[in-house]
C-alpha cells in the first residue's frame, strides 16, 4: 500500500535484518516497558502475529501489531519515531492493521491504552474506537489504569 511516499509491509524474517533494529530503537524509544527483541522474533514465527511496518526508503517510521484471536484482532503495540509523531503516520498505521484485520476477516478489534495517554485515546477514537472498560493498575511500571477501547470492522 502506497501513502505520501511511504509503504506498509509486514515484519518476516526476509525482512527482520532491515526493520528490527529500527523497530527496537523506537520501542525503546516509544514505551515504559519495552519488548525485546527475542520478543519479536518470536512474533514474527507465530501465525496469529501480525507486525505492520511504515517505511519510507527502507527506513521505519513506525509500527503497529495486533494478534488474531478467532475472530477478532488484539493491537498490542503502535508506536512512531519519536522525530515523526504527529504528522498522521500513527493514523496511517491504525488503519492498515484495520485493513489487514478485514482482510482476514476478523470482525472486532480491541486495545489496551493508559488511562493518561491522551494523545493515543485520541488516535485510535478517530479510527472508531471507543471506550469499553478499564482496568485498575493495569501497567506494572507505575499502575497505571488501562482503558479497553474496540471498534466493529466495517467503514469508518
Amino acid at each position: 500500500m502506497s501513502l505520501d511516499g511511504e509503504i506498509l509491509v509486514e515484519l518476516s524474517a526476509e525482512n527482520a535484518a532491515v526493520y528490527l533494529p529500527q523497530l527496537l530503537a523506537i520501542e525503546n524509544e516509544a514505551f515504559a516497558e519495552p519488548w525485546s527483541e527475542a520478543a519479536y522474533r518470536a512474533e514474527i514465527a507465530r501465525p496469529i502475529s501480525h507486525v505492520l511496518l511504515l517505511v519510507r526508503e527502507d527506513t521505519l517510521l513506525g509500527y503497529a501489531g495486533f494478534w488474531q484471536v478467532l475472530d477478532e484482532a488484539e493491537i498490542n503495540n503502535v508506536a512512531v519515531a519519536k522525530n515523526r509523531r504527529g504528522e498522521g503516520l500513527g493514523f496511517q498505521l491504525v488503519s492498515g492493521l484495520l485493513d489487514m484485520a478485514r482482510l482476514l476477516g476478523l470482525r472486532r478489534v480491541n486495545l489496551e491504552v493508559r488511562a493518561g495517554n491522551a494523545a493515543a485515546q485520541s488516535l485510535y477514537a478517530k479510527c472508531g474506537f471507543a471506550v469499553n472498560g478499564r482496568r485498575p493498575g493495569y501497567y506494572e511500571d507505575n499502575h497505571e489504569d488501562a482503558l479497553l477501547m474496540s471498534r466493529e470492522l466495517g467503514n469508518f
